[in-house]
């Protein structure tokens, strides 16, 4: 586009020779990315002080009523006051608290977090409270619409006034709450950040505070004129808006100093299709729609004008600065009425070389000439004449008829038209006689006087593609963050350990005890359908016998063990015992858990006792204790926090019985206790089970390998065989003492047996399939043998003797492969 000019003078600076005074601002990789997903496994999930809320609620709760009061533009009260420094230092304290826990941590995004959850939230409330109000004026018109009165006539009035004023009213309570909020940055917080953290801005100010931000939507005029020029803001373009057009024309003209991504010197490929669906999007875009809607509104516009790979990428160029531009204008001396912000003194040109006078010159020849090719001379003029005319109009005729009539795109007729349709009292020539005067002077303005403006536009352009950009990113962070607010959102997320927490020193809570590993105690009746149907048929109540006998006594024990009751399904318990990581004296999850299954099973026995005396059907077991180290997953139906945990499948699988191998041979011999085996040649029709082999458990405990791993670094064990076979096939004991969490030392009897392969017949006697299992013995007789056993001559308990006392150093583990 500018060759022909450009050939005339050959000489350009080299790349590097022109880039070298220009500033690069820091990439916009804020950090945020790294953060873990919260409970809907797309955005991060935050909580804000609950007293920083509150404030916040109320004074913007206050402030949209005083402006919407009748009879009175506003009213400054000193509850208002008093909320707005509530709210100020409950955002004081959450940042300070915030950089503490960064340095602590070495998070320094959590500053960020902190800062895109803030403004997200009051973007947010600030939409709800203003759709909350218009539609309580809207309940009040329908209350009042049969009874014609003043009061009818005053609600409607208001909530005519409302909608029209609505862009100017959400604009003025954003802007008002970003400035308060820039005043606490600047004064006090940046510095803050610097001394702890040293950075100033982890979000760049341009960024934060952006005022695309806080405007209602890119067609709210009268704000967007407040920012930049109002030809940047004319969308409707038959092809393209005036912002792509700009684009293409200043890129072309920095095109040998600026990023391959930057260049563009034709439409973006999708143009037509993404200009058009774009448009389509005004119609349903409401003003303050929400943070998703000022992402795909900003991500329309950029994908029509820029590329990509430009807008979408973390790093910026020289051309991302507006004062680079301002210090290449103003670099070689030029008449007072040309220079932008002329300065008191005149600045050293910082390009040294002979001929940049020359090479500027032309640089500025070409800008001007491309103006002129693409008829922009006129909107640029209209655009900063149109403030100053709307103000003087009192806001009697929008700003874009205004614009348009000084652009000459609306004809005087159609103006006239306008004017004479608004409602009394309108000095209607007077107003003509305005716009005809501000008409007379964009025609015939100086030719010098509209080269300051042309240059002033580019600067304003460069500002304008720069907010747009860093606007985007920071609608992209705020839409992968989620503000929770309901309690029962706060405490799943907080269980999962993916709430980042922003409170005040006065709402801190003991922090989050974070879950390491967990144990999973199953404990299942054996032939409760019989049972229930045997009860029935004596006219007696199955849900009574099995309160009673079964799920009262296991509820008693729960605290003495720890233990948390994670459901009930049907015949079944199951339970579950946490290990805290700030609870390292108490990572004793699985002893605890076989001692509760010993205890369960005594219990029950004893509970027998009393069935059979009565004549009532006894109860058979079968548990399961499966460990995992780590956190299980924690998932909400309604009020109900659900635990999702591998463990759970496989303390199932420990707590079963295959109905084949009891009703075998070799299982009516076997009687109480745990048995394995490896099918020889048979298919296993029971419960689908990982390891492939098949359980009997009748009043048994099974322990898995990962377990009994787990308690040998929990307590220190001895090894005992005995003389005497207790359980066929030949067993070994690890023989130890675990304390509850009473205090009460107890002993904690494991049998480790090997797995023998099974054929439909007995047992295979000395035919072993490579494998253990562990059973937690419960019978007292056969713990008093183990114990009792002269091979067993030490024993020292490794459990706690109270809470607070740090358990013995394990002794010399025993695996037993």
């Amino acid at each position: 586009m500018f060759e022909n000019v450009l050939n005339e003078f050959s000489w350009r600076p080299e790349s590097a020779e022109f880039l070298a005074p220009l500033h690069v601002e820091q990439s916009l990789d804020f950090g945020i990315s790294r953060f873990a997903r919260g409970i809907d496994n797309t955005r991060i999930d935050v909580a804000l002080s609950p007293k920083f809320m509150g404030h916040a609620y109320q004074w913007i709760r206050q402030e949209l009523t005083d402006y919407t009061s009748a009879g009175s533009s506003r009213r400054s009260g000193v509850n208002d006051e008093n909320h707005l420094a509530a709210f100020k230092d409950a955002y004081s304290g959450m940042m300070r608290a915030a950089i503490d826990l960064a340095k602590v941590r070495s998070r320094p995004g959590m500053v960020p977090l902190l800062q895109f959850s803030v403004v997200k939230f009051l973007l947010q409330l600030v939409d709800h409270e203003i759709e909350r109000l218009q539609g309580r004026m809207q309940r009040s018109r329908e209350e009042t619409k049969h009874h014609y009165n003043e009061r009818s006539v005053e609600i409607h009035e208001r909530l005519v006034s409302f909608s029209k004023e609505g862009d100017a009213l959400r604009y003025r309570v954003v802007r008002r709450l970003f400035r308060e909020l820039l005043k606490l940055e600047e004064m006090s917080l940046s510095k803050s950040r610097q001394a702890a953290l040293e950075v100033a801005w982890p979000i760049p100010r341009e960024t934060l505070f952006n005022p695309l931000l806080q405007l209602p939507s890119l067609w709210s005029d009268e704000q967007w004129m407040g920012h930049y020029p109002l030809a940047f803001s004319d969308w409707q373009e038959e092809e393209d808006p005036i912002f792509a057009r700009f684009n293409r024309l200043v890129t072309d003209l920095f095109k040998e100093y600026l990023p391959e991504r930057l260049r563009s010197a034709e439409p973006h490929s999708s143009g037509k299709s993404s200009r058009e669906q774009w448009r389509k999007g005004r119609v349903h875009r409401q003003p303050g729609g929400g943070i998703a809607a000022g992402l795909q509104e900003i991500g329309g516009l950029l994908e029509i004008a820029l590329r990509p790979e430009e807008y979408r990428a973390e790093e910026q160029s020289w051309f991302d600065t507006p004062e680079n531009v301002g210090l290449i204008i103003n670099s070689i001396p030029s008449p007072r009425w040309l220079r932008l912000d002329p300065p008191e003194r005149e600045t050293l040109n910082p390009w040294e070389a002979e001929r940049w006078p020359e090479f500027h010159r032309y640089l500025l020849k070409s800008y001007f000439a491309a103006i002129r090719r693409e008829r922009l001379a006129t909107r640029i003029a209209a655009s900063y004449a149109t403030p100053e005319l709307y103000r003087q109009l009192e806001g009697r005729l929008p700003a874009r008829v205004i614009y348009l009539y000084l652009a000459h795109q609306v004809p005087r007729k159609a103006i006239l038209r306008r004017l004479r349709a608004m409602p009394a009292p309108l000095d209607v020539e007077g107003c003509m006689n305005r716009l005809d005067g501000a008409l007379q002077q964009v025609r015939h303005q100086p030719a010098g006087f509209r080269h300051r403006q042309m240059l002033q536009f580019l600067q304003d352009f460069v500002l304008l593609r720069r907010d747009l950009k860093q606007v985007y990113r920071a609608y992209r962070a705020m839409n992968g963050i989620r503000v929770l607010t309901r309690n029962a959102d706060l405490e799943l997320s907080r269980g999962n350990s993916t709430l980042n927490e922003f409170v005040l020193v006065d709402e801190q809570k003991p922090e989050q005890r974070r879950i390491r590993s967990h144990v999973v105690l199953k404990a299942d009746v054996r032939g409760s359908t019989e049972m229930i149907r045997e009860l029935r048929r004596r006219r007696l109540n199955p849900a009574s016998h099995f309160s009673r006998n079964f799920f009262e006594p296991i509820n008693r024990l729960l605290a003495l063990y720890g233990a948390k009751k994670t459901f009930v399904e049907g015949d079944a318990v199951i339970l579950s015992l946490f290990e805290y990581e700030d609870k390292h004296y108490r990572w004793l999850c699985v002893s605890l858990a076989c001692g509760l299954a010993s205890k369960i099973l005594r219990v029950v026995d004893e509970r027998n006792l009393e069935c059979r005396k009565n004549g009532l059907p006894e109860l058979e077991l079968g548990l399961g204790i499966a460990f995992l180290d780590e956190a299980p997953t924690f998932l909400s139906d309604e009020e109900r926090e659900i635990m999702i945990s591998p463990a759970i499948n496989r303390a199932d699988q420990l707590s079963s019985c295959s109905a084949l191998l009891r009703k075998s041979e070799f299982g009516r011999q076997l009687g109480r206790g745990v048995e394995v085996v490896a099918a020889s040649g048979l298919p296993i029709l029971e419960k689908e089970s990982n390891d492939h082999m098949m359980r009997y458990n009748v009043n048994g405990i099974e322990l898995d390998t990962p377990a009994f791993v787990k308690l040998q670094s929990e307590l220190a064990l001895q090894v005992v065989r005995l003389d005497e076979e207790i359980y066929p096939g030949g067993s070994r004991f690890y023989v130890g003492k675990f304390a509850d969490l009473k205090g009460g030392n107890h002993w904690l009897v494991v049998r480790e047996a090997p797995v023998r392969v099974w054929s439909g017949g007995k047992a295979g006697e000395g035919e072993q399939f490579g494998h253990r299992f562990y059973q937690v013995v419960a019978e007292p007789e056969v713990i008093k043998k183990v114990t009792q056993s002269p091979a067993l001559t030490e024993v020292r308990a490794a459990g706690t003797k109270g809470e607070d006392s740090p358990p013995s150093p394990p002794t010399e583990m025993h695996f037993g492969f």
